[in-house]
């Protein structure tokens, strides 16, 4: 070995040493005339002295050129070949891999390899170039339409740690500008000088593998979809595919079991923290059991602890960023709820929300779809649907929140969005679990979701995708309890029972799955006494007819004097404008005729044929003639007038 060497691997061995300067032994080994000291050299910088070289074999390297200097600094362990009629073709390597062609050394990595003619002499050269980090190509997906075809890729992120991404083909329009975004941010390290390489690749490897893909969480099939995982049985066969990035709102922190007992545990004795765990588990049987979404509105004063029910429910499935605010218009919300589908949807304090935008906000929630729109061409967009269960805040009830948009809230809403009161005996807390106060119980449920969140969601779906039984058949024996039997209820009672049923059903589930640690019967509990506090804060009847009457009194409150006069001309006084009837003294009282278009405006917002036969059914409106009319026609003042006669008196019944 020549003294030029000798002194070569001395100073290898010294800049051994230190990490840093591996680098800069490139430059070194550039100046060496390796033949026999290559294996010697390779050890100084490596450590690794079992790579074999032939006597005739010189080492490659250009300064400056990573993939040159991995040759250096990291012995290839497996040799790839690339014969010229496979070229132009990608290839990707998982770890340093020698070109058996050329004995160029690749970096992990997708490849691009070619073959460059030269236009002077036509003489060929073999060329390689690298794209990307490794990204392998897994799958084809497409929906269950066959549509929003994608591909699943397999990858190294920037802390060599593997992970998989369903991509949509849609990203890869135009330049692929956001595709590469999105890459880069999932960690994969992109040539700038080469990313036209990347989109060649992703369109021009096709795998075998087929996947069926779901462009939102939750159920497809027997396999439940959620942004980090797929549940059931048929979970290697579903792939969840969206641009979009899921943060916190699936995420998890802490275990299961400080979950159950720092959480769980404190419900037992706190019917309304008990009635909102549970309602965080219904979700996934709204399919189950082919049940309305629907939800609770949780109604007190500030500081009561309204807050920390739904923030503890949250934490059901994930973290802070499982929350939501009412602070959105009713197109923004679309977008909202289709992130939980057939979760759990959170609200916090409607106060935030435009107050003419609650009643359709409601609607669309508990409709489950959001609002047909239209492409540039006229041809109708896909309509975002969901399935979920909302738990939402406020100081005030849904009605009270559409008063002042200038709305009149509709039973139908009312019966979707459950007002319940929160005024219980230390704040929303009964049993205090030990804590000074109801503040102190408060702060110690937020720290404890902010600790442990996002397990007992999925325990529980790993126990419902495999359950056998007939959960509409279960859900039925409950209904049929005697605690979700109101005496006398009507339509919109039945309902509500049967929305906390679903309740009582989840939180039983979640018992007997072991995932809250509950007694059996203490969801069915909460559920029932939520029913008795939904009933006593509503009153008793029918609130579509309360409303009915309601509504045509203050009517009658607020135009009686001034756009109704006497049937006696004598009594008529000065002209009405804006006439909405008469008035004549009864041997009951005062009676208001109505015109047609007065009725209609007294009873906007309701269906007017039925709002007529309630008004019949209520002695408010005299019964329908023969041929079923409402409106009558007496002479008033000389002439005859088709009028609805109304009886105030019966409308304080």
């Amino acid at each position: 070995m020549n003294k030029s060497i000798e002194r070569g691997q001395a100073i290898l061995a010294s800049m051994a040493e230190d990490p840093e300067n591996r680098l800069k032994s490139a430059a070194v080994i550039e100046r060496l005339e390796i033949v026999s000291g290559y294996e010697d050299a390779k050890a100084a910088v490596t450590g690794v002295a079992d790579v074999k070289a032939s006597e005739n074999e010189a080492l490659d390297v250009s300064a400056g050129e990573l993939a040159d200097v991995t040759a250096v600094t990291s012995a290839p362990k497996v040799v790839l070949s690339v014969p010229d009629d496979e070229r132009p073709c990608f290839r990707v390597v998982d770890v340093n891999t020698e070109l058996q062609e050329t004995g160029f050394v690749l970096r992990p990595g997708v490849w691009h390899f070619g073959i460059r003619v030269s236009r002077q002499d036509g003489s060929s050269q073999l060329t390689q170039q690298w794209a990307c980090s490794p990204l392998h190509i897994e799958a084809i997906t497409r929906d269950e339409n066959d549509a929003h075809f994608g591909r699943k890729l397999r990858f190294v992120n920037s802390l060599d740690q593997w992970r998989t991404w369903s991509m949509p083909m849609e990203l890869l329009k135009g330049n692929g500008e956001e595709l590469r975004g999105e890459l880069l941010s999932m960690g994969v390290h992109i040539d700038p000088n080469g990313h036209k390489l990347l989109g060649q690749y992703l369109q021009s490897e096709i795998p075998q593998t087929r996947l069926k893909c779901t462009l939102q969480v939750g159920w497809c099939g027997n396999a439940f979809v959620l942004p980090n995982r797929v549940i059931g049985p048929d979970a290697d066969q579903v792939i969840f595919q969206t641009g979009e990035r899921y943060l916190d709102e699936y995420a998890q922190a802490g275990t299961l079991e400080g979950w159950q007992t720092s959480i769980s545990a404190r419900a037992s004795g706190n019917p309304l923290l008990l009635l909102s765990i549970a309602a965080s588990f219904a979700g996934p049987l709204l399919a189950k059991c082919h049940a309305d979404n629907f939800g609770i509105h949780f109604v007190g004063n500030s500081s009561t602890g309204k807050t920390t029910l739904v923030t503890v429910s949250s934490a059901t499935w994930g973290g802070p960023g499982n929350r939501r605010s009412w602070r959105a218009t009713a197109n923004g919300m679309e977008g909202i709820a289709a992130l939980f589908n057939d979760g759990l949807l959170v609200l916090d304090e409607i106060s935030e929300c435009n107050p003419r935008e609650v009643g359709a906000i409601v609607y669309m929630l508990a409709n489950g779809h959001g609002k047909q729109r239209a492409r540039r061409s006229g041809s109708a967009r896909s309509v975002q649907r969901w399935r979920c269960i909302v738990l939402s805040t406020g100081e005030r009830t849904i009605a009270t929140s559409m008063e002042e948009g200038g709305e009149q809230a509709k039973a139908g809403q009312a019966v979707r969005l459950l007002d319940i009161s929160v005024e219980r005996i230390h704040g929303a807390w009964d049993d205090l679990h030990d804590t000074e106060s109801g503040a102190a119980f408060s702060d110690a449920l937020r720290q404890a979701a902010a600790t442990n969140y996002g397990h007992a969601g999925p325990a529980f779906l790993q126990k419902l995708a495999e359950e056998p039984r007939d959960l509409v058949h279960y859900l039925e024996k409950i209904k049929s309890l005697p605690q979700f039997q109101i005496p006398g209820a009507e339509g919109q009672e039945k309902r509500a029972a049967q929305h906390l049923a679903l309740i009582a059903l989840a939180g039983e589930l979640a018992t007997e799955f072991g995932v809250t640690g509950w007694r059996e019967g203490e969801a069915l509990e909460a559920a029932a006494e939520a029913l008795k506090l939904w009933h006593d804060m509503r009153g008793s009847g029918n609130s579509e007819r309360r409303d009915m009457l309601g509504q045509l009194q203050e009517f009658i409150d607020r135009h009686g004097d001034s756009r109704f006069s006497s049937t006696d001309p004598v009594q008529e006084g000065a002209m009405r404008h804006n006439r909405a009837g008469w008035w004549r003294e009864s041997a009951n009282g005062r009676q208001y005729l109505f015109t047609a278009t007065g009725m209609r405006e007294a009873l906007k917002g309701f269906d007017f044929k039925r709002a007529l036969k309630v008004l019949a059914a209520a002695g408010v409106l005299p019964p329908p003639n023969s041929s079923g009319e409402h409106a009558q026609s007496p002479r008033i003042q000389g002439q005859t007038r088709r009028v609805y006669i109304v009886n105030p008196d019966r409308l304080e019944d």
